[in-house]
């Protein structure tokens, strides 16, 4: 196909290596068996591949790879043909209840197709369904096939409770939603498997590459959604209990990696920067788990000797009710209480212990992600637990994490879609004031301001492709949208992806907040994150010489 592979960088982190374009069974085949091809030989630094429908994404550690040296391990790679490893997937059946309340949208189908009720199941089940890729929420495979004489147009507002395991039809595709929420697709039945269950290993019964059939039952048990619960490793020491749990704290670390084919996010916390800095002056290593505290944090009782440090934004830290400073290391004894009087500064604040939060491991991380039902916000009556350990002499200091200001500068490695906007919508992107909307958390940020225009005759959207934190989609509407640390994949225009520096300033910042984009290169991209790590080691060597040895 002429014009590919084509290479193209996503931020400091990521590349995304185009074999075509479309939905086409065939070069869906040839992406993902390239993305195994690449993952049975996984070069140094790299964390993450990903297939989509046309491209992969390979996700990156940039201090020791760089997306030249991503190329050249991937044409490697490309010298041999892929066709004959695509291979064929699993053939999965899936049942399901039409109609009724399990299938709300079947009438609407009906009547939009002329077809019968019982024509439009006999249909909807007739065929196998290819899946694509597994996105958008954990577990839910889009899957192409759908009979054309079943395609019928999205709904115009989309459903915000969606029941577990509904089954949904929309333009040539079919899906499922495994965990209900929120979707926009008529929905016509629902299936009693858990298609997504974190308890399970593997936890998605469809993968990419599978084929999908419905298979029609008249009732079935529904069974409940795995629990959103804390679990907590029986053999770490309690420390601290939570007397008032604050708005949103929940348990974060470096990260979730590994399961983005799943449609599980990375995650992790929102702050890495801070996330670092705080584990560090407690002696942690800088990617241990932490708790992520979201404007109004908690209030905690000491149990037992510690030493903690919080970074990040001002969140009116007080230690006995007094006020107590950020960003050193303090030691706290039995009865001490600790708690937050409200944000002063910015929005999101890092707290580390000394050995670690020792929350259960789930999917590979300690990290909360609630949508994915791993973990949950913190409970009152709750309590903490660290992993044993001798404590850090307390009284280290970090620099005081950079709060957004009166507008924050975020630096963008323009693409990779820049083709869909006219001179004068990206003119708008790098030269207007936008401002952060209250419709941001940790899956997304939207902005508002004059909006960026679409080239003529451009689609609303574009084939799913992946995303990595950072990534600026353009809606329908104009008003850019920050992908965060909770998406994996998406269907809009990017027209470019926010380093990971500037999103630690980000995390920290209000609903409110003004922002400018600022476009960089991908040399000045990859500088921002070694000078970011840079201070982070001086960091470390200096918390290094003051503790005494052994």
């Amino acid at each position: 196909m002429s014009g590919f592979p084509r290479f193209v960088p996503q931020g400091e982190a990521a590349a995304l290596i185009y074999l075509g374009q479309g939905v086409d069974l065939a070069l869906n085949a040839r992406v993902r068996a390239l993305a195994a091809r690449l993952q049975e030989d996984p070069a140094p630094g790299v964390r993450e591949v990903l297939a989509a429908y046309a491209c992969l994404q390979v996700q990156l550690d940039p201090l020791r790879i760089d997306f030249d040296e991503v190329r050249a391990w991937a044409r490697e790679h490309l010298r041999r043909p892929l066709e004959a490893h695509a291979g064929g997937g699993r053939r999965v059946e899936l049942p399901v209840v039409y109609g009724g309340r399990h299938g709300p949208d079947l009438e609407f189908v009906s009547r939009h197709t002329g077809l019968s009720a019982a024509e439009v199941i006999r249909r909807h089940g007739s065929v196998d369904y290819p899946c694509y890729l597994v996105g958008f929420t954990p577990g839910f495979p889009y899957l192409g096939g759908l009979p054309a004489e079943l395609a019928v147009p999205r709904l115009d507002s989309p459903r915000l409770d969606l029941l577990p395991g509904a089954v949904g039809i929309a333009g040539g595709q079919a899906g499922i939603y495994p965990l209900g929420g929120p979707g926009g697709w008529q929905v016509i039945g629902r299936s009693p498997m858990l298609v997504y269950d974190p308890r399970r290993e593997p936890a998605t019964l469809v993968e990419a590459g599978d084929l999908v059939r419905f298979t029609a039952i008249p009732a079935a048990e529904f069974p409940e959604p795995p629990p959103l619960a804390a679990a907590w490793d029986p053999n770490g020491q309690e420390v601290m209990e939570v007397l008032r749990p604050g708005a949103l704290s929940t348990v974060q670390d470096q990260g979730r990696w590994g399961h983005q084919h799943q449609g599980v996010p990375v995650s992790g916390a929102m702050d890495q920067e801070s996330l670092a800095a705080a584990n560090l002056l407690v002696g942690n290593p800088p990617g241990a788990a932490a708790l992520e505290l979201t404007l109004f944090g908690p209030r905690l009782k000491v149990l037992r000797p510690t030493v903690m440090a919080v970074c990040g934004a001002d969140l009116g830290l007080r230690i006995d009710g007094r006020p107590a400073p950020m960003h050193v290391a303090l030691a706290l004894a039995p009865g001490q209480t600790m708690e937050f009087a409200g944000p002063k500064a910015g929005s999101r604040a890092v707290l580390a212990l000394a050995g670690g939060l020792a929350a259960r491991r789930r999917l590979h991380s300690r990290s909360t992600y609630l949508l994915g039902r791993l973990g949950a916000p913190l409970s009152q009556g709750e309590v903490l637990r660290t992993h044993p350990g001798p404590l850090p002499s307390p009284g280290g200091q970090a620099p005081p994490a950079e709060l957004p200001g009166e507008e924050l500068s975020l630096r963008v490695l323009p693409g990779p879609n820049q083709e869909f906007f006219t001179p004068q919508g990206l003119e708008a992107f790098y030269g207007a004031q936008w401002r952060l909307s209250s419709q941001a958390d940790r899956r997304g940020a939207r902005l508002e301001g004059p909006g960026v225009q679409m080239q003529p005759g451009m689609p609303d959207s574009i084939v799913s492709e992946p995303n990595t934190p950072g990534v600026v989609q353009v809606p329908p509407g104009g008003q850019p949208l920050i992908m965060l640390r909770e998406q994996t994949v998406g269907g809009y225009a990017k027209i470019g992806t926010v380093l990971g520096p500037d999103l630690d300033r980000l995390a920290r910042a209000q609903a409110g907040q003004r922002l400018r984009f600022v476009a960089v290169s991908l040399p000045e991209a990859l500088a921002a994150a070694r000078e970011q790590a840079a201070v982070l080691n001086r960091l470390q060597e200096d918390l290094t010489r003051r503790r005494p040895a052994g």
